[in-house]
């Protein structure tokens, strides 16, 4: 497992339930949030997959939801500008 933040290995959770209290060995970024869920998708409802959770205001702390389940990923890999424009262009008016 991985953190969502800065991508430091973490132990795998006793049992295979992450603490919502769980924290980044190296960082201290809260691994029971939003950020580190399967369910995460920014730009749905609530920015969850998951129709009909609670509100979550801070996406990046520690939470209480009964829907989460553990990504265990490592940040995303940031994309070049440039090549992101080429993409939403590429897509927008194609070849």
């Amino acid at each position: 497992m991985k953190c969502w933040k800065c991508g430091a290995d973490q132990e795998d959770p006793p049992g295979g339930k992450l603490s919502f209290r769980a924290t980044c060995v190296n960082c201290h970024a809260c691994l029971h949030c939003c950020k580190n869920c399967k369910n995460y998708q920014p730009g749905l409802s609530n920015d969850c997959k998951i129709p009909g959770t609670e509100f979550i205001a801070d996406r990046e702390a520690n939470n209480f939801c009964d829907e989460f389940q553990l990504l265990g990923k490592g940040p995303a890999e940031a994309k070049d500008p440039k090549e992101l424009r080429k993409e939403i262009e590429k897509r927008l008016f194609g070849d």
